[in-house]
C-alpha cells in the first residue's frame, strides 16, 4: 500500500502542470461564478418564479454540464495523464521502476480518477457557497426557504459514476495513440453522439449518453442511484481498466 501512496505522489508531482489539474481548479469556480451572475443580476425574474431556486440553479449548470463540460472534462485528463509518458517515450521506463506494474498503471488511472472527483466534489462546493450568498445578498429569491441541495448533491454522485465509463474509455485510447488529435477527436464525435442519441430506447448501454440521461433524470426527479446507465458505466470502468494494463504489459514487453 506505501508503494502505491508513493506511486499516487509521484503523479501528482508529474502533473503540477498539465491542463487536467489547473482546470479542475479553476474551472468549477468559473462556472459556480457565471451561476452566481445570472441569479445575481436576474434576481427579480427568478423571485417572480416562486420556484425552488436551488433546482433552477443546478438545471442551469447540469444543461450544459452533462452534455460537454463533464465528458470533455473526462477526455482532457486522460489525454493529460497519460501524455506525461507519451511525451518523454517513458512508458518502458516507469514499468522499470521497484513497484508491481500493477501498482504503477493503478496509480496513473486512480489519479486521473481523483482529478475528475475532485472536480465534481469542487463545482458541487462552489454551488452551494453560490446559493447561501444569494441567501443573504438577494433573499427575495428565496435560497433560504427551500432546503433541496441535497438532491443537488446527489445527482453529482450520479454524475460522476455516469462519466466513469466515458472516461476508461478515453484513459485506453489515450494511453494507445499517443497524439491529441485521434483520442479527444474520436471521444468528441462519441460525445456528440451520445448528446443525440440518448432518448433511443438503447442509449443506456452507450456510456456517452449517460451523463445526458442522469441530466433528464433531475428533470424528472428520479433519484435511483443506480440507474441501467451507471451500472454500464461502472461495468464500462472495471473491464477497460483490465484491458488497458494488459495492453501496458503488451507494450513494455515489444
Amino acid at each position: 500500500m506505501n508503494k502505491f501512496w508513493l506511486a499516487l505522489h509521484s503523479e501528482f508531482l508529474k502533473s503540477r502542470r498539465t491542463l487536467a489539474l489547473a482546470t479542475a481548479a479553476w474551472l468549477p469556480a468559473l462556472i459556480a461564478g457565471l451561476a452566481f451572475a445570472l441569479f445575481y443580476f436576474r434576481s427579480e425574474d427568478f423571485a417572480k418564479m416562486g420556484a425552488d431556486p436551488w433546482q433552477m440553479m443546478a438545471a442551469n449548470v447540469f444543461g450544459l454540464y452533462a452534455v460537454l463540460i463533464l465528458p470533455m472534462y473526462a477526455m482532457v485528463v486522460a489525454f493529460s495523464t497519460n501524455q506525461v509518458e507519451h511525451a518523454s517515450n517513458a512508458w518502458k521506463n516507469l514499468f522499470t521502476l521497484p513497484y508491481p506494474r500493477l501498482t504503477i498503471y493503478l496509480s496513473k488511472w486512480a489519479f486521473a480518477f481523483l482529478l475528475i472527483l475532485a472536480f465534481s466534489l469542487l463545482l458541487c462546493g462552489w454551488l452551494y457557497l453560490v446559493g447561501n450568498v444569494l441567501a443573504v445578498l438577494k433573499p427575495e429569491i428565496g435560497f433560504q426557504d427551500f432546503n433541496s441541495f441535497g438532491m443537488t448533491a446527489r445527482f453529482f454522485i450520479k454524475f460522476f459514476l455516469a462519466v466513469l465509463g466515458v472516461f476508461s474509455i478515453q484513459f485506453l485510447l489515450s494511453f494507445y495513440w499517443r497524439d491529441f488529435i485521434r483520442p479527444v477527436g474520436a471521444g468528441l464525435a462519441l460525445t456528440i453522439a451520445g448528446a443525440i442519441g440518448a432518448g433511443w430506447e438503447y442509449a443506456w448501454l452507450f456510456p456517452y449518453s449517460a451523463t445526458v440521461r442522469v441530466s433528464e433524470q433531475f428533470r424528472k426527479e428520479q433519484l435511483s442511484f443506480f440507474p441501467p446507465e451507471i451500472l454500464v458505466s461502472l461495468l464500462a470502468s472495471g473491464v477497460l481498466f483490465l484491458v488497458g494494463y494488459l495492453l501496458a504489459l503488451r507494450r513494455i514487453r515489444r
